[in-house]
């Protein structure tokens, strides 16, 4: 049994440590929702209702491939022994995930356990973050390059008879409502909506808009979060907004700020910060 460990990578498109595994049928994709994390103080409510509106949407993406997806509640340790002794693990498969410190020591025991117990873990980049650089020369191109290359398609799954379980509530983790009222909502179809009215409409006046607390609301890309989460992928983005740039010729080069037609790199990091 090989298991797919969803982090902040919560599609099933262009997602590339889903693609490679399949050929290791069958597979177990895997979330892990560890109480320890939603104690921490960068974290709340708000964060996990985003996320678990994306854990939904995924799910049911993943269960009209075959296999939907299977969450766990605890330590990601204790989650891996129990698949282990109960249905095998040959192979674990996931994204490099850009967290914080905790999911830094996380993956470090992670790293641990695998070696410990001989199971192979394959990490696969997906930011175009390249890690362990002596130098950033030659980075630029590599993420052009990476950026630019095919969106990885999903593939069918074989159903595995493992039992999916609930996605818990806010009440199951203990997190206190913080009174947002109009946060945005998490999920595929939310994200490709949002990235859709960005380059077709709310972009055209983010250039002069972006630093305004009123008209920033509207006009800003609003696409961090989705980031944050991964319910695109940054190489969707980016190449959506390339072929958006093609479509209408820069015709209104305010949209994308750039009069020599060519999204600048770091305009483009603004426009996923923001």
């Amino acid at each position: 049994m090989q298991i797919v460990w969803f982090e902040r990578d919560l599609r099933f498109q262009d997602h590339w440590a889903l693609t490679y595994e399949v050929q290791w049928e069958p597979v177990v994709p895997l979330f892990v929702v560890e109480p320890a994390y939603w104690r921490l103080d960068d974290v709340s409510c708000r964060h996990w209702d985003f996320a678990s509106e994306a854990l939904g949407s995924l799910r049911e993406d993943l269960a009209d491939l075959g296999q939907p997806l299977i969450v766990r509640v605890g330590d990601v340790l204790d989650v891996l022994d129990d698949l282990r002794k109960t249905v095998g693990v040959h192979g674990l498969w996931s994204h490099e995930e850009t967290g914080n410190g905790w999911t830094y020591a996380r993956d470090k025991r992670v790293g641990a356990w695998c070696r410990a117990k001989g199971v192979p873990w394959h990490e696969i980049p997906q930011h175009g973050v390249q890690r362990r650089m002596t130098s950033r020369n030659g980075w630029a191109a590599q993420w052009d390059r990476f950026m630019a290359e095919p969106v990885a398609k999903a593939p069918a799954l074989k159903p595995t008879g493992v039992s999916p379980s609930p996605i818990p509530s806010t009440r199951d983790l203990g997190l206190v409502p913080d009174g947002a009222r109009e946060r945005q909502m998490g999920g595929r179809a939310a994200a490709q909506d949002i990235l859709s009215s960005f380059l077709t409409a709310r972009g055209r006046t983010y250039r002069r808009a972006m630093s305004s607390p009123l008209a920033g609301a509207r006009a800003c890309s609003r696409l961090p979060p989705h980031l944050a989460w991964g319910s695109l992928s940054m190489r969707e983005i980016a190449q959506a907004t390339w072929a958006r740039q093609r479509e209408v010729k820069l015709s209104d080069v305010s949209a994308y700020g750039s009069k020599s037609g060519d999204l600048t790199r770091e305009y483009f990091w603004l426009i996923c910060l923001v």
